[in-house]
């Protein structure tokens, strides 16, 4: 397989490697239109008054123009609850999807095929743990995913992965932005990270660390080598 080095890029503008970053893109697609919605109709509600109730020469102020002492009934009553009613609606409609998500891609499912991988964070690298006992450092290697492998077959590997992530020193947080998954990485604690791979490739640098840990933070990455299930299995059992 080729190398690919992936730059993270901006949000929302990396094709999905999997189901995690395809929902995580709808979500912020989602607010991207949402945002681009409202904030239009700010500025044309802006233009439009600026225009119309500007001051002009020689005209009279209007009646209910502001008076030091007196009191004016200004406005419209009816359409600020009906905006004010719409802006809640969407707001709460986008934090309904957001904590949706993040149950999402914090609890793992319960497949009885996944592969179980625990990632050990440390000054500055990351050590990934198989359940054959098979230790790598700097590499994480999955199969993708397989969709013969069904819940009643036994002995595959379905594509899911979950990850058990902890740290052997300090503070850590363990990223792959191409799936759009990040927990932290914590001494004495395990947070758990799950992903499915769809595209198979060996992906440079994919794996990163997000929380500032020393002078070697910079240079704290791990490869994904994602491979296809007949891959996997050969390496998983002779490690080549």
């Amino acid at each position: 397989m080729k190398p690919i080095y992936r730059d993270p890029g901006l949000p929302g503008l990396v094709p999905a490697l999997a189901p995690s970053a395809e929902q995580w893109q709808s979500l912020f697609t989602l607010y991207i239109i949402a945002a681009v919605i409202v904030a239009g109709a700010v500025f044309v509600m802006f233009f439009y008054f600026l225009a119309k109730y500007r001051k002009k020469p020689g005209a009279q102020d209007p009646k209910d123009a502001p008076r030091v002492g007196v009191m004016a009934d200004r406005g419209n009553p009816a359409l600020a609850a009906i905006l004010t009613a719409l802006l809640i609606s969407l707001f709460f409609g986008l934090t309904l999807n957001t904590f949706a998500l993040n149950a999402y891609l914090q609890n793992p499912p319960n497949d009885p095929n996944a592969l179980y991988v625990d990632v050990i964070g440390f000054q500055w690298g990351w050590r990934f743990v198989y359940p054959n006992a098979r230790e790598l450092i700097g590499e994480l290697r999955v199969p993708e995913i397989n969709r013969t492998c069904t819940p009643s077959v036994r002995g595959c590997w379905s594509g899911t992965v979950i990850l058990n992530i902890t740290s052997a020193d300090v503070f850590h947080s363990f990223g792959i932005p191409d799936l759009k998954i990040k927990r932290d990485a914590i001494p004495g604690r395990v947070n758990q990270a799950w992903f499915v791979a769809e595209q198979s490739g060996i992906f440079l640098q994919a794996i990163r660390c997000y929380e500032l840990c020393g002078t070697g933070h910079a240079l704290m990455l791990a490869d994904l080598i994602v491979q296809s299930p007949d891959s996997f299995h050969d390496w998983y059992l002779t490690g080549v």
